[in-house]
C-alpha cells in the first residue's frame, strides 16, 4: 500500500509545480512535529476516511528546492510536457463523440489547474439513516482568493450541460446545483464563504455543517495528523468502515458474507487494524513519505509472521549495487496463515486447492511446505548490479542470499523442481544442469534459450545455511565471493557514504529495509527509456500525435541525486514505515512506463472512440424502443408507423432519432425501421436498427422483446432475413459501408 500512494504522490509532484515549505530535518524530527489545524477545523464529523492536500501554492517554495521541483522547473522539462500535453488535448478533441463538446478537455484542465493551487479535502462520513448507505461523500476546496477564476471556470463546465440538467438545490440556508435528475442518489456542489463544496448522498447538509461551525481543535482520533504543509496527508478509519460494511450488510441480507470476511480477515490478523494513517512532504531536495498502521497487540497471522532484520546481511552487496532490500520472514508461517484464512472462507475451495496440491507434489516429487518453503526461514536479501558495473559479470543482474534451515531438503527438493521444469519446457529449449564447484558445492543452472540469448541463465547454490541465488553464472560466482570470502570481491555497501547517510537514525528492529543508489537507477532508466521513445514515437504518429523527438537529458540534475531508503518496524501501536529520498526509482519507472504508454496506447483513442459512439447509437435505439412500448400500449399493442410519430405522440426526443455515426454530408435516415409490427409478433423480430450505409463493422439492433445489441454483419444479415420471413415480405437490399 504504502508503495502504491508513494508512485501516485511522486507521479502528482512531477506534475505540477508544487512542495512544501519546509526545512531539511531528519526523519525521525520529522515525525513528531505537533500537527497545526488546517483542513481539520472543517472536516465533517464521524469522517471514516479522507485524503487532503495544502494545494500547489503553499507548497511550491519547497517544491522548487526539491529534486522533483528542479527536475519540473528545468527548461527542456517544460517545453517537453507542454508539447505533449497540447498534443494529448488535441487530440481528445477530434475523439470527443459529440463536435459540440470540443473545449471539453481544454475547460476540464484549466479548472483542475485552478483548483489544484488551493488546499483541498476528500472523503466519507459515516451518518444514521433508516434506508440507503449510512455514508456520503465530500470535496471541501479552500479556495481563497482565487474563488472568482475558479468559480468562473466551474461556470464554464457547468454551461456544458443540457438546459434544466443543473438545478438550483437548497442545503440549509445555501443555495447549492445539482442534477435534475439525481437517480435517487442526492448530491451537490457549491459555495460556502471562500470554500467550494461536493457532496454525494447528503440530502441533509453534513459536509457543510463544520463550514459554518469551524472546530477550534481537530477531532481526537485525527489529531496525529497534518494536512497544512502536506503534499497529500491520508487517513481510513478501519473500524469505522466495518461498521459501515455491517450495516449496508444487515440490510441486504448478507451478514453471512461479512461474517465470512472478517473470519478471513481474523486469521489472517487484519481484523483488528484500527486505523491506517499516511502523509507526503517534501525534505529539503527529499520527499518523505510516513505511514503508520494503528494495530493492537497480539499480533497474529501475517503481522506475526514478520520479524527483525540483520543489517549485516548488507555486508554480502557489493558497494556498486544499484538497489539493496532485505527482509525477515517464515514462508511456511505465511502459506499456513494464507491456507487457514482460505480454509475459513471457503472449506471446499481450500479441499480443491489441497487436491490440487497433491496432483503437483507428485508429479514434482516433493511436499512443497515441508520441504521447500520451511525450509527457508528468516533474513532474505536482495540486490541488483547494473551492467557495466564490474567485469566479472559486465551485464550485471539480479542475485538473492535466503537463510534456511535444512539444507539437504532443500537441495533435493529444488533439484527435483529443475528436473521436473527442464522435463516439462524440453520442446521449447529449457535445460537444467548441475555442476560440482572447486568449494564442494553444486551449482544448479536453468538454461532457457531465448533468456540465455539476453545473458539471463537463472542458477542456485546452497552453501552451508544460505542459498544463493543468481540471474547468471557469472555473477552468481561474484556474489559468492562478496558472501563467503574474508577478501570479498569489493567493499560491501555498508561502507559507502551513501548507506551510511541514509540508515543513520534508524530504528533497531526493522523488519524490512530498501535503499536505492538514485543516481545509477535514473540513468539506467533514461537510458532504457529513451532507446524505446523513437519506437514511442512512430507508433504514436500512426495514431496522428506528434510525440517530442527527444527526451529531456536532466544530466546536471541526475549527478546531484543522493540515494533513498525505505524500513518499516513496529512499535506499541502498529506498524510504521518512512521512506525518504529524490522519488525518483519510483517516478521514472511510472514516467516511462506512461511514455510508452502515450506512443503505444493511443491507437486505441480511434478505437475507444467508436465504442463511445457505438454506445450511445445503442442508447438511442433502447429509448426509442420505450417509446414504441408506450404508443403500442395506447394503440393495441401496434407500433407506430414511423418513428416520428414517436416524438409527437410520446414525447421522444429529437436527438434519439439522430446517431453519432452519421455523416454529415449523407441525407439519409440515422435508424432504419421496420413498420406495421405488432407487439404480439416474434419477440426475436428486427424492429430497427443502424443505417447500415454509413456502417462497416456491425450495427446496433433493436429487437422487438425491447433489448438493444450490437451485431456484426453476417449475423445481422441472418436476423433481418428471419424477421422478413416471419412477417411475410421481401427483405429489401442492404448495403454497408464497406
Amino acid at each position: 500500500m504504502a508503495r502504491y500512494c508513494q508512485t501516485i504522490i511522486i507521479c502528482a509532484a512531477l506534475l505540477l509545480p508544487v512542495g512544501c515549505g519546509k526545512k531539511d530535518k531528519p526523519a525521525a524530527e520529522e515525525t513528531k512535529k505537533a500537527p497545526p489545524l488546517g483542513l481539520m477545523a472543517v472536516v465533517p464529523d464521524n469522517c471514516v476516511a479522507f485524503a487532503a492536500t495544502a494545494g500547489c501554492d503553499s507548497l511550491k517554495p519547497a517544491f522548487d528546492t526539491s529534486i522533483l521541483g528542479r527536475i519540473w522547473n528545468d527548461a527542456e522539462v517544460q517545453t517537453f510536457a507542454k508539447s505533449l500535453t497540447d498534443q494529448l488535448i488535441a487530440k481528445a478533441r477530434q475523439e470527443m463523440p459529440d463536435p459540440n463538446q470540443t473545449a471539453v478537455p481544454t475547460l476540464l484542465l484549466d479548472f483542475a489547474r485552478s483548483v489544484a493551487g488551493r488546499p483541498f479535502i476528500a472523503g466519507a462520513a459515516s451518518m444514521q439513516t433508516e434506508d440507503g448507505p449510512p455514508v456520503y461523500g465530500f470535496v471541501i476546496l479552500d479556495a481563497g482568493e482565487k474563488k472568482a477564476p475558479i468559480a468562473a471556470a466551474l461556470a464554464k463546465l457547468e454551461a456544458l450541460d443540457k438546459k434544466g440538467d443543473i438545478v438550483e438545490i437548497p442545503v440549509g440556508s445555501f443555495k447549492m446545483h445539482g442534477p435534475a435528475d439525481n437517480k435517487g442518489v442526492p448530491g451537490y456542489w457549491g459555495w460556502v464563504e471562500n470554500r467550494l463544496v461536493f457532496a454525494v448522498n447528503d440530502a441533509n447538509g453534513l459536509a457543510i455543517k463544520r463550514l459554518q461551525q469551524p472546530r477550534k481543535a481537530p477531532p481526537e482520533n485525527l489529531r496525529q495528523l497534518t494536512t497544512a504543509d502536506d503534499l497529500l496527508a491520508f487517513h481510513v478509519d478501519c473500524q469505522a468502515v466495518a461498521d459501515i460494511v455491517k450495516v449496508v450488510a444487515d440490510r441486504e441480507s448478507a451478514t453471512d458474507k461479512i461474517e465470512i470476511i472478517a473470519t478471513v480477515l481474523d486469521k489472517l490478523g487484519l481484523k483488528n487494524v484500527a486505523s491506517i494513517n499516511s502523509a507526503a512532504r517534501f525534505a529539503g531536495p527529499d520527499l518523505l513519505f510516513t505511514e503508520s498502521v494503528e494495530i493492537p497487540k497480539p499480533r497474529t497471522g501475517l503481522l506475526a509472521d514478520q520479524d527483525t532484520i540483520n543489517l549485516k546481511l548488507f555486508d554480502m552487496v557489493d558497494a556498486r549495487a544499484v538497489r539493496a532490500s532485505a527482509i525477515n520472514c517464515d514462508p511456511g508461517a505465511l502459506y499456513d496463515t494464507v491456507m487457514t484464512a482460505v480454509k475459513a472462507a471457503s472449506p471446499r475451495a481450500a479441499a480443491d486447492i489441497d487436491t490440487k496440491l497433491a496432483e503437483i507434489q507428485a508429479d514434482i516429487k516433493f511436499d512443497i511446505h515441508n520441504d521447500l518453503l520451511a525450509a527457508i526461514k528468516g533474513n532474505v536479501l536482495f540486490y541488483s548490479l547494473p551492467s557495466g558495473a564490474i567485469m566479472e559479470a559486465p551485464g550485471g543482474g539480479i542475485v538473492a542470499i535466503a537463510e534456511i534451515t535444512a539444507p539437504a531438503k532443500l537441495e533435493k527438493s529444488l533439484a527435483a523442481l529443475g528436473n521436473f521444469a527442464a522435463a516439462a519446457g524440453r520442446q521449447q529449449g529449457v535445460t537444467f544442469t548441475s555442476q560440482p564447484q572447486p568449494n564442494g558445492k553444486t551449482l544448479h543452472t536453468c538454461v532457457i534459450a531465448p533468456l540465455a540469448m539476453a545473458q539471463v541463465m537463472p542458477c542456485w547454490m546452497i552453501t552451508d545455511d544460505h542459498i544463493l541465488i543468481a540471474s547468471n553464472p557469472s555473477l552468481h560466482k561474484f556474489a559468492l565471493t562478496q558472501m563467503t570470502s574474508s577478501k570479498a570481491a569489493g567493499p560491501s555497501i555498508r561502507t559507502t557514504e551513501g548507506f551510511k547517510k541514509a540508515t543513520a537514525g534508524i530504528p533497531k528492529n526493522l523488519i524490512c529495509l530498501s535503499y536505492t543508489d538514485s543516481r545509477v537507477q535514473f540513468k539506467q532508466i533514461m537510458l532504457a527509456l529513451q532507446g524505446v521513445w523513437p519506437m514511442a514515437n512512430m507508433v504514436a504518429a500512426k495514431a496522428g500525435i506528434k510525440l517530442p523527438a527527444m527526451l529531456p537529458s536532466l544530466s546536471g540534475i541526475i549527478e546531484e541525486l543522493g540515494p533513498s531508503v525505505q524500513y518499516s518496524w513496529f512499535d506499541d501501536k502498529g506498524l510504521n514505515s518512512i521512506y525518504r529520498g529524490s522519488g525518483l526509482e519510483i517516478s521514472a519507472g511510472s514516467v516511462a512506463g506512461a511514455a510508452l504508454g502515450v506512443g503505444v496506447l493511443m491507437p486505441a483513442l480511434s478505437r475507444t472512440r467508436q465504442v463511445a459512439i457505438r454506445m450511445q447509437s445503442g442508447t438511442n435505439l433502447s429509448g426509442i424502443g420505450k417509446a414504441c412500448l408506450i404508443y403500442a400500449n395506447d394503440y393495441d399493442g401496434k407500433l407506430p408507423p414511423n418513428l416520428e410519430e414517436l416524438i409527437e405522440k410520446c414525447e421522444l426526443s429529437p436527438k434519439c432519432l439522430e446517431s453519432a455515426f452519421k455523416p454529415k454530408d449523407f441525407d439519409g435516415p440515422s435508424y432504419i425501421y421496420i413498420a406495421g409490427q405488432t407487439t404480439s409478433m416474434d419477440p426475436r423480430n428486427i424492429v430497427a436498427y443502424d443505417n447500415p450505409a454509413f456502417m462497416s463493422e456491425g450495427v446496433n439492433v433493436l429487437y422487438m422483446d425491447s433489448h438493444t445489441e450490437w451485431t456484426k454483419p453476417d449475423e445481422f444479415l441472418k436476423d433481418l432475413e428471419a424477421t422478413y420471413k416471419r412477417l411475410g415480405r421481401e427483405m429489401p437490399e442492404v448495403k454497408f459501408r464497406d
